[in-house]
């Protein structure tokens, strides 16, 4: 762990060396003119975002970045992140009053969110805006509100179903999705989605988040709102598309099999209590003393589980192993049991992952890094990228930090990007299919040539 550590340290310091503008504060400028929102052969893309306390003001802002950085053209396609501290209401409708024309897809982010320009964190809240216009991108962006489906798969179905229509790609299988969507029925809302298109397009994205996991989070599909819906963006290009979805997290010895398990819940790992089990494997350092001082009611590990999060084995057609996280969030104490944030089923192979903050944080070049190898793009010669970051393991980097990530991405690929902060993260496992993990980030990077 200490030469992974001393590594992590050791990347994090060239990188601020070879950066000027290196800094700790929340805001930082990565350069005062933008050099990278001219025209890019058929693509172009402007970014915005602000920290102003009003949230009409705060869109104004972000969008007249927008405007100038986009100077005639009108965008097409708009990617709107913001935190709750602002009403979304507000901010959607004011994104449509201006761009009438564009399709919007987005959704809430925990604390932050993030552009080339940097960390953004206001004292009330914080919103980034991407727009993107091009002859040789087809964009449609479709959504459902949960609460008026049947189900969270039919719910998938429709949203894929409107978002490909409105790319005026019906019959047609999209490159690409991305996806936002609420906490909770992120595996059916999969399903849903590949009964329409198939498994085998990736769908990358991650569930929208607020500041104190009480429900505030909220998803953006054109001109409406959803508390509990989906928003996707259904994208057709013959551009080259590279993207990475990964944890980053080091593997342990400690290896079990899920012997009971409902929903999200594990009960017995190896016919043993499952908290009994992660306890001992984790040498007592996340629910130790609980253990030991009570014997029932629920207690939330959240935070000291980030670091030591369970993985699902899972073996692809070609025989290789991937890890896919999913993070405990409680202890019931009367029966043992650990409640995780995605669904667990008996039989599910399951291995102990362990790591630390400047491991988490490394993750902002390696993503970016291995989405510029799948895409077979080289630094700079993409047109945009989108980001996702666990909140999690956003939360447990210490908060002088975290204004390296957009540092470290805008190093790695040299383009204009957003990013947001999720609640759990939805990706494409090369070999395994479309899945719901926990504590980890993606990279889609859209490039600019076939």
């Amino acid at each position: 762990m200490k030469n992974l550590k001393e590594s992590g340290i050791l990347i994090l310091a060239i990188i601020c060396m070879a950066l000027s503008g290196c800094t700790t504060q929340q805001e930082i400028e990565i350069s005062e003119k933008d050099e990278y929102t001219q025209q890019m052969g058929p693509v172009y893309v402007g970014c915005g975002w602000s920290i102003d306390n009003d949230a009409i003001k705060a869109v104004n802002e972000a969008t007249s970045l927008i405007i100038s950085e986009l100077g005639e053209k009108s965008p097409g396609y708009i990617i709107l992140f913001s935190t709750v501290g602002y009403d979304s209401e507000v901010v959607l409708g004011e994104v449509n009053k201006i761009f009438p024309n564009a399709q919007v897809y987005g959704g809430t982010s925990c604390a932050a969110v993030i552009t080339k320009n940097g960390y953004h964190a206001g004292e009330v809240g914080s919103l980034a805006l991407m727009g993107v216009s091009s002859e040789n991108i087809s964009f449609g962006v479709g959504g459902a509100d949960l609460d008026e489906e049947n189900s969270p798969r039919e719910a998938g179905g429709k949203a894929i179903t409107e978002a490909v229509k409105n790319a005026g790609r019906e019959g047609e299988t999209p490159t690409i999705v991305l996806i936002t969507t609420a906490p909770g029925e992120e595996e059916e809302i999969l399903l849903g989605i590949e009964d329409v298109i198939g498994e085998d397009i990736p769908i990358i994205g991650g569930s929208s988040g607020d500041n104190t996991i009480e429900g505030y989070w909220k998803q953006f599909v054109n001109d409406k709102v959803y508390s509990n819906g989906v928003s996707l963006t259904a994208i057709f290009t013959d551009f080259k598309i590279g993207f990475a979805f990964e944890a980053g997290y080091l593997v342990s010895e400690n290896v079990g099999n899920i012997t009971k398990a409902v929903g999200r819940t594990i009960y017995e790992i190896d016919n043993k209590s499952a908290a009994e089990v992660y306890n001992n494997w984790t040498n007592g350092e996340v629910i130790g003393e609980i253990l030991e001082k009570a014997n029932e009611g629920e207690v939330t590990i959240l935070s000291e589980s980030t670091f030591y999060p369970i993985a699902k084995v899972l073996t692809g057609t070609d025989g290789s192993i991937h890890y896919l996280s999913i993070h405990p969030l409680s202890v019931n104490l009367s029966d043992k049991s650990l409640t995780v944030f995605a669904d667990v089923n008996e039989g599910d192979e399951i291995q102990l992952m362990h790591g630390d903050w400047n491991l988490l944080l490394n993750r902002a070049h390696s993503t970016p890094q291995k989405a510029l190898e799948n895409g077979d793009i080289g630094k700079g010669e993409g047109s945009f990228g989108i980001y996702d970051f666990c909140a999690g393991t956003m939360l447990g980097i210490p908060e002088s930090e975290r204004p390296m990530m957009p540092l470290l991405i805008e190093d790695t690929i040299g383009i204009p990007f957003i990013g947001t902060f999720t609640f759990g993260e939805q990706g494409y496992i090369p070999g395994v299919g479309n899945r719901h993990g926990n504590l980890v980030n993606s990279m889609v990077i859209i490039g600019k040539e076939n």
